[in-house]
């Protein structure tokens, strides 16, 4: 299948691209970057909030159960706003994090981690953005936008072929499979990945599955989404968003399942929740 090339959607230009469903588009008119510009538009509402639920699961079907209360802050479209509460169990219970990212690529995003046995905030640096989260199989830079308007300057994209696969839930879809490549200095030396694969379901714009490759140009972590639901925000735009998320090492065999309940969109949300002063007293 062949594709036209255009030139790269300006943050204008995909405004009125996307002022009709996206999911009507032909596919040879989009780019690969036009795809994943898409893929951020139909899912961005301005705040979100969500109980998730994070099961650990090892080889051997023994799983650890975490609550944890995540609120998002998309005001600034271009600067993500992110905080992370543990609720339980007992062992992270109060466990805080936040962060902060910024409109220039170039920029470090800031991220702070509260640690209630040390009673200090912790500042989390770009070297370190490939480690483990929390212990879980998900990296702080698992939770970076790495494909919006602001994270797509870092990468380039290239189709591959389109391809029908079941998503986790076992739901056959119709995706575009597109390679993302660090392409800045800055992101080839900090991120954890040499590339991605990306299947992008072509109804909605959804990433149900990504591949990611290590420094060495091996598969070592795969993620899928599925329960892909419709929320309506206070503009009256339709956001799409996976309600099950699982990453897997691939090595290990380790999973880690995130479930989002009491998920809601454009609810008004404290600012100074996010900030490293919330993060490290908890009060308002």
């Amino acid at each position: 299948m062949k594709h036209s090339v255009l030139k790269p959607l300006a943050a204008a230009g995909l405004a009125l691209f996307l002022s009709v469903p996206v999911y009507a588009e032909p596919a040879k008119s989009l780019t690969a970057q036009g795809v994943m510009l898409a893929n951020e538009v139909s899912r961005k509402s301005i705040t979100e909030q969500s109980s998730m639920q994070m099961t650990l699961t090892n080889a051997n079907g023994d799983a650890r159960v975490r609550e944890v209360l995540m609120l998002i802050d998309d005001t600034n479209s271009l600067a993500r706003k992110i905080y992370l509460k543990f609720n339980s169990p007992r062992d992270v219970k109060d466990v805080r994090i936040l962060t902060l990212e910024h409109e220039n690529a170039n920029e470090d995003d800031d991220r702070w981690l509260f640690l209630p046995a040390l009673k200090k905030v912790r500042r989390i640096s770009a070297s370190s953005k490939g480690e483990s989260f929390m212990g879980t199989d998900f990296s702080y830079e698992d939770f970076e936008v790495k494909d919006g308007v602001v994270g797509s300057k870092n990468h380039t994209y290239k189709f591959l072929r389109e391809e029908t696969i079941p998503d986790a839930l076992g739901v056959k879809k119709l995706c575009w499979v597109i390679e993302a490549l660090p392409s800045t200095e800055q992101e080839i030396r900090d991120s954890e990945n040499s590339k991605r694969i990306i299947w992008v379901e072509q109804q909605h714009f959804a990433a149900i599955q990504e591949h990611y490759f290590n420094k060495s140009g091996v598969l070592f972590k795969v993620r899928t989404s599925s329960d892909v639901r419709p929320y309506t925000t206070d503009k009256s735009k339709t956001v799409w968003r996976p309600m099950r998320i699982e990453m897997t090492t691939v090595e290990s065999g380790h999973k880690t399942t995130l479930i989002m309940n009491d998920f809601k969109v454009d609810q008004t949300l404290p600012t100074k929740i996010f900030t490293r002063q919330y993060v490290e007293t908890g009060e308002l």
